[in-house]
């Protein structure tokens, strides 16, 4: 599963060769095994995430229609509200702020069948291009982790990268996407 990209796992689970759960049981197998390493994420929402693969594969197994997405694991940068769920920016100052929403962007993957598994790091507020100034600790680019991953998206680049999830939604206003993914080797888009 590690080398398959997003098309290829929608196809394989269509052609049921894995499921869902298994496809989530997997990411969140290397997130416990190489987050701490590189501190790509925050927080995790695996019996969450476990739970909605279960659904996405009921759906399937049903012939209910479901999105594009169904079943996919997903991360989401620190920033970006999650209906529920903390966002606190990268700083201590919001770490007891709970989303009393769901972020268009994100609510649109939600709507498609992604499954959020987890937030992750980011330089504070967004004002960095490291990921170094983080108030819950450094990420480190999973290639070398004495190198920085680029920010201010790094955590969820850092994520895709180290393949601990197959995408992620990041946040960019001055190449906060772009240049994490310059410099961790994976592709990083900007819709305009």
């Amino acid at each position: 599963m590690i080398e398959l990209t997003l098309m290829q796992i929608k196809q394989k689970l269509e052609n049921k060769e894995f499921s869902s759960k298994e496809l989530v049981e997997f990411y969140l197998k290397r997130i416990e095994a190489f987050n701490p390493k590189i501190n790509a994420f925050l927080e995790v929402y695996g019996d969450e995430a476990l739970k909605k693969a279960s659904e996405a594969d009921s759906a399937r197994a049903s012939g209910a229609e479901f999105g594009p997405l169904a079943g996919i694991p997903m991360a989401v940068k620190d920033n970006i509200c999650y209906m529920g769920k903390t966002s606190s920016c990268g700083s201590k100052i919001l770490a007891s702020y709970k989303a009393s929403y769901t972020a268009t962007a994100l609510q649109r993957l939600v709507n498609a069948g992604a499954i959020v598994i987890g937030r992750t790091n980011m330089d504070e507020f967004a004002m960095g291009s490291s990921t170094e100034n983080s108030a819950f600790g450094v990420t480190k680019n999973p290639w070398d982790i004495s190198r920085v991953p680029g920010g201010s998206s790094g955590g969820s680049v850092a994520a895709v990268c180290a393949r601990l999830v197959p995408f992620a939604l990041g946040s960019e206003t001055g190449g906060s996407v772009r240049q994490p993914a310059s410099l961790c080797g994976v592709t990083g888009l900007k819709p305009t």
